[in-house]
């Protein structure tokens, strides 16, 4: 079929010659292009004529995705700050429990900074699930710590005296520069074991009775320079050393929360702070069991 062929010829006046051959293929092919290009440009038109509407579209999700990753993290944020909470109240709880003699048993309980840390790395697969799951423990948890803390509460309005003289407040208002227990020497001779906590204070700094008691030294003591000693009741001591100056003396009985003396930098120290100290029995202990937050 396509080999079929139209010959043209012209008269002339050196008589009659072939001008053109056309042969059927040669009418096909330019119009089976023609039909290409045709549908192409129709597909072309009609995604041309919708690319404004995906392009809104496109956008108009990108928009809601933003959101709710922005929504996902500050709910992120928001549970690690109830998780954080909750940390704060059992600590709060185990040490009024301290002050009472009634130790909190923390084993089985669920930590509440394990989940939320989990759910920090992870909190993309499985969102919903994951935080309501937590909520409801979460909220289990709270309810639970708030019970414990009502107890409590009813153990010192029975023990008030008692909870008065357990040296619960802090010493100075500043923060912990050194921390009880095994360290490195500030002096750098290797290590040594810290007795108590170091509290940054500026020199001049109030320092208060931690707890209710008598005082049965202040004097200077090599290495802790000016120092004010307070025998508690239940075999507790409180000291504090390196002060600048005392405002009690030794036989005085404080309240809790009294004005004993002046932070300083007396004794061996490397700069102004307060150091203070918890024994039990002439035994020292960390005196963070005691301190409430």
């Amino acid at each position: 079929m396509l080999e079929r062929e139209l010959e043209i010829f012209l008269h002339g006046p050196t008589g009659v010659r072939r001008l053109f051959v056309y042969r059927r293929w040669m009418f096909l092919a330019p119009l089976g292009i023609l039909i290409v290009l045709a549908t192409g440009a129709a597909w072309l038109w009609r995604y041309q004529a919708g690319y404004d509407t995906l392009a809104a579209r496109r956008q108009r999700v990108l928009g809601q995705l933003a959101g709710q990753k922005a929504a996902a993290l500050r709910l992120r944020d928001r549970v690690g700050r109830l998780g954080d909470e909750v940390s704060r109240i059992g600590s709060f709880n185990a040490k009024l429990g301290v002050m009472v003699d009634h130790p909190v048993d923390r084993d089985g309980g669920m930590s509440p900074s394990e989940p939320v840390l989990a759910r920090k790395n992870d909190l993309t697969d499985d969102l919903g699930r994951r935080i309501f799951d937590f909520l409801d423990v979460l909220g289990s948890r709270m309810a639970a710590e708030e019970v414990l803390q009502q107890e409590l509460a009813q153990s010192l309005l029975g023990r008030k005296l008692e909870f008065l003289a357990k040296p619960s407040l802090w010493p100075a208002k500043g923060y912990i520069t050194s921390p009880f227990g095994a360290r490195t020497s500030p002096f750098g001779r290797g290590g040594d074991f810290h007795n108590g906590v170091d509290i940054k204070v500026p020199s001049g700094s109030p320092v208060v009775a931690a707890g209710a008691g008598r005082v049965t030294e202040a004097d200077f003591m090599n290495g802790y320079g000016l120092r004010v000693v307070i025998s508690h009741d239940f075999g507790l001591e409180t000291i504090y050393a390196h002060m600048k100056k005392a405002e009690v003396k030794p036989g005085q009985q404080v309240k809790r929360g009294q004005l004993i003396g002046l932070s300083g930098n007396s004794g061996r120290t490397t700069g102004s702070h307060l150091h203070y100290e918890v024994r039990v029995n002439d035994t020292p202990v960390n005196p963070r069991q005691y301190m409430l937050d």
